[in-house]
């Protein structure tokens, strides 16, 4: 028997599994996978790739203003050194960042927070925070690990981030469903 004859039958095994659709990553930065595929950001999440740095505020006084639809590398802040806008639902461990940032909704809608990492999200407006319509991840391998809906109204909010170690927090405040003009 030729050695061709023998891994015949393995690769035609493989085959099926080579064309499978790749499952979601909870973690696109582990899975080698996103090495050589870029995750598909759905229509309204593009401002995910065009991200600009920016220092969250550590007080709403000194918190930065965010563009819905416009994405920002927030660096964080030790969470000592942080004045929230009200006491987080999830009390942050000493050790982790938190920062503040302000935004702007000018029409009524479902709007989506979209993290880079693991963070406890707060959308705070007037001393309240809101309560989260949908939770969930971001497409494979987009660098989106986390994203939450919010039903909100035209106003400005604040933006509570907390319970995470990272120093730097990619972020995206878009309107969603997107919708024609």
């Amino acid at each position: 028997m030729s050695t061709v004859s023998l891994l015949l039958p393995l690769l035609a095994a493989a085959l099926p599994a080579a064309q499978a659709p790749l499952a979601p990553a909870a973690d696109a930065g582990a899975d080698p996978r996103c090495a050589v595929s870029r995750g598909v950001l759905p229509a309204g999440l593009d401002g995910w790739t065009r991200r600009a740095p920016l220092a969250a505020g550590t007080s709403t006084r000194s918190a930065p203003v965010i563009a819905v639809g416009r994405g920002a590398d927030l660096r964080l802040a030790p969470v000592e050194q942080v004045t929230p806008a009200l006491v987080p639902q999830r009390v942050p461990d000493e050790g982790e960042t938190a920062g503040l940032a302000l935004f702007q909704v000018a029409r009524p809608g479902t709007y989506r927070v979209a993290l880079g990492d693991a963070a406890w999200i707060d959308v705070v407006r007037a001393g309240h925070a809101l309560t989260a319509s949908a939770h969930g991840h971001g497409p494979a391998c987009s660098g989106i690990r986390k994203m939450v809906d919010f039903q909100l109204e035209p106003g400005r909010y604040v933006l509570q981030l907390s319970g995470t170690r990272a120093t730097s927090l990619p972020v995206l405040i878009a309107r969603w469903p997107r919708v024609a003009a």
